[in-house]
């Protein structure tokens, strides 16, 4: 076992934020920008302009396109989310321009959350789900030495059932987050929409992120407990 690399972990975790909740979601600065505050912008400046909200959310969908093609293009490869991501505008853009309703186009993201926690569910019922996958990108930033010590935590059966809690409670939220903000769109006004659904997923997100954050220190400690006694066990007469 790599202390060093246990260390680093654990001191990734010792201290969650919002800001490290947001950090971990949009990565960094432009994708926030194409994913949320330009497309907003374009809208308010479209509807000011009476375009149609068909159209002005139609037009606005170019931002988030742009950063899916700028990531394909950066990476030279087509990671599934942005696949998925790409699908939904498309269906939701020639859903709204043949039947003129501009629902379509909200629902879209909407159901991209509910499809991702249905992933998360599914990740469930194959070797290791996909809390692991996500918390070892997050916790090792990709650093060999931190990668290898958190596969070889996978041979404890805390871990395992700590991670497979973690994907549990990811895809119920999202779930969750998908059905409130599907019922939004037919209740609220479009403008009212996009201010409301970006605050639901941002709080569902962070509430995850914190809750995650908190489990994972404390299932942490119990590991050590486990490594301690095995240690213990080891070099007892």
């Amino acid at each position: 076992m790599s202390t060093e690399a246990k260390d680093a972990i654990d001191e990734v975790l010792k201290k969650p934020s919002g800001r490290m909740a947001l950090q971990a979601m949009y990565g960094s600065g432009p994708s926030f920008l194409f994913n949320v505050a330009l497309p907003f912008a374009a809208f308010q400046a479209l509807s000011h302009e009476h375009v149609s909200t068909v159209v002005a959310l139609s037009a606005v969908a170019v931002f988030p396109l742009a950063a899916i093609l700028y990531g394909w293009a950066r990476t030279r490869r087509a990671d599934a989310l942005s696949l998925i991501v790409l699908f939904f505008i498309v269906v939701g853009i020639a859903s709204s321009v043949v039947t003129g309703d501009a629902r379509f186009l909200l629902v879209k993201e909407s159901l991209l959350t509910g499809v991702f926690g249905l992933v998360f569910l599914a990740s469930l019922l194959r070797g290791r789900p996909l809390a692991f996958y996500f918390g070892r990108q997050f916790a090792t930033q990709g650093e060999k030495a931190r990668m290898a010590y958190w596969d070889s935590l996978w041979q404890y059966p805390g871990f395992r059932y700590s991670q497979r809690v973690i994907t549990l409670v990811w895809g119920i939220g999202w779930i969750l987050d998908a059905a409130i903000r599907v019922l939004l769109v037919f209740v609220l006004s479009v403008t009212a929409f996009m201010i409301v659904s970006q605050i639901l997923f941002f709080a569902v997100f962070i509430a995850l992120f914190m809750w995650t954050m908190a489990y994972a220190r404390r299932k942490s400690r119990e590991t050590d407990d486990t490594l301690t006694q095995d240690a213990a066990g080891m070099t007892a007469p």
